[in-house]
């Protein structure tokens, strides 16, 4: 499998980190109330062990409600092209 099938989501956003799960979850409901504060409530956590014990709280916006924007608005070249093998030559026959 090659790396140009494979769809990268959103990146995570490190929250902070935590000694034990107990710490981090209360890590996480400190940060949905903030995001409440704020009407930002279409937000994704999850809770990480590491290597050294600790457990990481991450998080980053919903991409199902995150809508995409084009950078120039543009068509791309290939509909461009498929565009224009639609249309018709034109040729003046009174001129042959």
């Amino acid at each position: 499998m090659t790396d140009d099938k494979i769809k990268q989501g959103k990146p995570w956003t490190n929250g902070g980190f935590y000694d034990n799960y107990d710490f981090a979850t209360q890590g996480v409901a400190k940060l949905k109330e903030k995001w409440k504060e704020a009407k930002q409530e279409h937000m994704q956590t999850k809770i990480r062990r590491r290597a050294n014990g600790k457990f990481l709280v991450k998080y980053r916006k919903d991409p199902s409600f995150t809508k995409e924007v084009r950078k120039n608005g543009k068509k791309d070249r290939k509909s461009r092209k498929r565009d224009s093998d639609k249309r018709e030559t034109q040729v003046n026959e009174t001129s042959v």
